[in-house]
């Protein structure tokens, strides 16, 4: 599954490990990561990274890694460390929770962004996080023809995310998907099938996004999602990649045969003011202009 898990305003650093040097470095820190460390990238940058670590981690790579191709690598032996920390620019040890990502290999380069958050923010964040899936729950209704949270029911979620806007400074975008050549594929497949396809979508969107993410249905051939903790530019990212990703993952029909699904996606920032009233209909709008001949295309209101 394509990672989509974490956004831009989370702290990343990214390490390349070198099976030919067998060395672990350091190649960047973004600014979150600079924020929250205290270091300029450029000055980590080649530095290894049990620089940064205390002992008792640094100790278990060099115990544990090998640098050998599908070996025991840095990934694998950084998701087993339960307690995981970074000892700042000020020589303090700070923890964190820690998620590792693969990025791309090339040849015997490894590279692995390791993102990292804030344990005591997080509790806080948590905390908001929690108060907000409880208020979606209490007023969501669901649609009978997908299962998903009704129009209704994402029209109060962007209003309460309007709320924490305002309240908590917490933002957030909405976007609307719509499965391309929905009336091609209703007249070639049938209405079953094709709103078949429109689930089959709103799975792939919610095994993707972050769990506190929302999908709703807005109508028959269109999905309605609601991306917590974003800017539009980490927004546009994740949608980007949700586009590719739909693409790859085409619909299996009742025959077992597969077709191919694309979606168009147009999204827009939840600002907290009285705009958020009308986002639905501005995201379906964008759609409609963009006409029936619009494939895998990606705009923002």
């Amino acid at each position: 599954m394509m990672i989509l898990g974490y956004r831009s305003t989370d702290a990343v650093i990214t390490v390349c490990q070198n099976n030919r040097d067998k060395s672990i470095e350091i190649r960047e820190l973004n600014k979150p990561a600079e924020d929250m460390l205290g270091y300029k990238s450029s000055e980590l940058a080649r530095k290894h990274l049990h620089d940064i670590l205390p002992s008792r981690i640094a100790d278990m790579l060099k115990e544990y890694v090998e640098f050998e191709t599908e070996a025991n690598d840095v990934g694998h032996v950084l998701a087993k460390v339960q307690s995981f920390s970074v000892v700042g620019k000020d020589g303090k040890e700070t923890g964190y929770r820690l998620k590792v990502v693969r990025a791309e290999s090339t040849g015997e380069r490894m590279f692995f962004r390791l993102v990292l958050q804030d344990t005591t923010g997080l509790r806080k964040n948590e905390a908001l996080r929690k108060a907000i899936q409880d208020n979606f729950k209490g007023h969501e209704s669901l649609d009978p023809a997908t299962g998903l949270p009704d129009l209704a029911s994402l029209q109060k979620d962007i209003e309460l995310m309007g709320y924490y806007h305002n309240k908590s400074e917490l933002k957030s975008c909405f976007a609307i998907l719509q499965l391309d050549r929905y009336e091609e594929l209703s007249k070639k497949y049938g209405q079953p099938v094709s709103q078949g396809m429109v689930k089959h979508i709103a799975t792939l969107c919610r095994n993707s996004l972050r769990p506190d993410d929302m999908v709703g249905s807005v109508s028959y051939m269109r999905v309605g999602i609601l991306l917590m903790d974003t800017t539009p530019e980490s927004a546009r990212m994740v949608f980007n990649r949700l586009r590719w990703q739909i693409a790859a993952n085409p619909y299996v029909l009742p025959d077992k045969t597969s077709v191919g699904v694309s979606v168009s996606i147009s999204f827009s920032s939840i600002s907290g003011s009285g705009g958020d009233k009308t986002i639905i209909e501005s995201c379906g709008d964008a759609l409609n202009a963009m006409g029936p001949a619009a494939v895998n295309a990606l705009t923002e209101v």
